[in-house]
């Protein structure tokens, strides 16, 4: 194991315990029966489903229909956007709060916030907040003043820009390690905001936030899962409705910029919960509302393209971020650099394309295999696939989620004595922060939550994934037949998730 460990830096942190590992694996092999024996023979309610409306709050709704509520919300991330590029640029390049912050607190945090509030982030979003200033000019007015008004272009209506951002900037976070460095993790931020300042500029409404943002992306996928959601309310109201302001605009809001009609999307991926058509509808049509988690999976009614691809790529990702810190990743990477005289990036960009493309594999030949064995004749391989990529997204949201745990209950008090210097000049503006800290959580109870995490993502997709074949196929045994392949397939990849966990792992700070 010392061999293996050479050349990781910094903290390791013991994996979990070979005992809970195959309890974990047990769980889920019997929860995955115990849900396919209960549902034989059932089928699903999804008409409807439980509301909460948000707005039943007066003070709430009146907050979120003021001009100024947008600014309000991205006030404080844009302050601390501010704070990362100062610490990043001008501060101690050694060491300042820029790194921690940005990927030990706001990285890891992200999917928490999706979890359990699906796009607030983007409603939030710094780097919308300073585009909507500059081209609006105006803290209170959301009606762009600069603006040249391009359509975006038709070729990229679709999330693969958004996909080519995400992999390349994994590929720079993990291949240059900029997580540790200041200066980078500020320069990808000023590069975000260069990006949506940009795109406001250009474009009309928000393309960059609707088709590019790697963020607002990332997390419309994930949101898919989330409990939150912004809906019409009455669709006859919008259907008598004459003026369409949601859409439209008027003469104090330009309408949903992310060309979205309120009365017909009915799922998260796309709105940013921006609120523009609250505050444009003139008959209180829109409401926030809280519902039961994956509600939008269990009603999926199209399967793109390019929302597989990203919800493959986000589950490859997740797991390679995890592979990268073990000391497996380690020896494997110093071996094939020792035997092939080969560069680090080298190494480690054919790596992660191999990661990359291994689970586009393995889900492909899974659905060759249920059109196989099941004798399918109405769909072909790329349909199957397709609709087979929805039920990852529990099993990648809850594995980012489990290694994500890792990073914030295991480093998050690292934070605390750069809040006492941020820039790293030598100030003590709170002495009692000079030191060092115990993790927020112990080492056990974070094995727990991480298996937790696991176990629950694996069983919610196993439900959408029945749900999505009960759609598709209408004989039982052929469903059953059909999806047998795709259960293995997630069993196998849980299990490649349960064994990350019990690895030990590089964490991003000293601690």
């Amino acid at each position: 194991m010392e061999k293996m460990m050479h050349g990781m830096s910094g903290h390791v942190m013991k994996g979990i315990p070979d005992s809970l590992a195959y309890a974990s694996l047990a769980a889920i092999i019997v929860l995955t029966h115990i849900i396919l024996v209960w549902k034989k023979g059932k089928g699903y309610r999804i008409e409807t489903y439980p509301k909460w409306n948000l707005f039943r709050f007066p003070a709430f709704h009146k907050m979120v229909k003021s001009p100024s509520w947008p600014f309000f919300f991205q006030f404080i991330p844009m302050l601390l956007l501010l704070l990362i590029l100062t610490a990043g640029f001008l501060g101690n390049p050694r060491k300042n709060i820029a790194p921690i912050l940005t990927w030990t607190w706001w990285w890891a945090l992200l999917v928490f916030i999706i979890l359990g509030f699906g796009k607030t982030f983007c409603a939030a979003c710094p780097w919308e907040g300073v585009s909507r200033l500059i081209s609006n000019l105006s803290i209170r007015r959301n009606l762009p003043k600069l603006n040249l008004g391009y359509k975006w272009p038709k070729p990229f209506r679709n999330l693969y820009p958004a996909l080519i951002l995400f992999i390349g900037l994994t590929w720079l976070e993990l291949g240059f390690d900029i997580t540790r460095n200041g200066y980078l993790t500020a320069l990808m931020g000023l590069t975000m905001v260069v990006m949506a300042v940009s795109s406001a500029l250009i474009f009309e409404k928000r393309g960059f936030c609707r088709y590019a943002c790697l963020v607002g992306r990332v997390s419309g996928i994930y949101a898919l899962f989330s409990p939150l959601e912004l809906r019409s309310v009455d669709a006859n109201v919008c259907a008598k409705c004459k003026t369409k302001d949601c859409v439209r605009g008027n003469e104090h809001d330009p309408g949903c910029p992310l060309y979205l009609n309120p009365s017909k999307f009915n799922e998260n991926t796309y709105c940013t919960l921006c609120t523009s058509c609250v505050r444009t509808c003139p008959h209180n049509n829109i409401a926030i509302s809280f519902r039961p988690f994956a509600t939008d999976l269990l009603h999926k009614q199209t399967f793109r393209n390019d929302e597989a691809l990203m919800a493959i790529v986000l589950l490859a990702m997740s797991s390679f971020h995890g592979l990268t810190m073990t000391p497996l990743w380690t020896h494997i990477n110093h071996q094939i650099r020792v035997e092939f005289s080969l560069g680090k990036i080298t190494v480690f960009s054919v790596l992660m394309f191999l990661m990359i493309l291994a689970p586009i594999l393995l889900f492909g030949l899974t659905a060759w295999l249920s059109k196989w064995i099941a004798k399918v004749q109405e769909y072909g391989v790329a349909d199957l696939l397709r609709a087979y990529a929805y039920p990852l997204i529990p099993v990648a949201l809850f594995y980012h989620i489990a290694h994500n745990s890792m990073h914030f209950f295991m480093e998050g008090q690292n934070i605390l004595p750069y809040l006492n210097d941020p820039f790293g000049f030598g100030w003590n503006l709170f002495p009692s922060l000079n030191r060092q800290f115990e993790p927020i959580l112990s080492l056990s109870t974070v094995w727990w939550l991480q298996v937790f995490f696991i176990v629950v993502g694996h069983i919610f997709g196993v439900v959408v994934a029945d749900r999505i074949a009960e759609r598709m196929f209408a004989r039982k045994k052929q469903r059953f037949i059909a999806l047998l392949p795709l259960i293995l397939t997630m069993i196998l990849y849980s299990s490649f998730s349960i064994w990350l966990i019990a690895q030990p792992m590089a964490m991003k700070t000293a601690m």
